[in-house]
């Protein structure tokens, strides 16, 4: 995915999308953001996991787990599940 740089008067947050079917997911969330982080003159980093299904929501959670990152609040999971939403003509 990437990553993005947001910057609110002189503090600056690197913002690094990661899609949870990623095969490097743990790794990346090991090792990339604060080599990014170095790189630029961000203060704060934010990583961002979007997940398309209860499957991918069960590996995140269990790499989160094992890196004991589970509950950080720089780590984002957003849920892009079709399966768990009402629909537009349900609502």
């Amino acid at each position: 995915m990437g990553h993005d740089q947001i910057s609110r008067g002189r503090e600056k947050t690197l913002v690094e999308m990661k899609l949870a079917k990623n095969t490097q997911l743990e790794r990346n969330l090991a090792n990339q953001l604060p080599i990014y982080q170095a790189a630029s003159d961000a203060q704060n980093g934010i990583k961002a996991i979007i997940f398309f299904s209860y499957r991918e929501l069960q590996k995140v959670n269990r790499i989160l787990r094992k890196l004991k990152l589970e509950g950080n609040r720089d780590v984002v999971l957003i849920d892009a599940r079709a399966d768990n939403k009402p629909s537009g003509s349900k609502a």
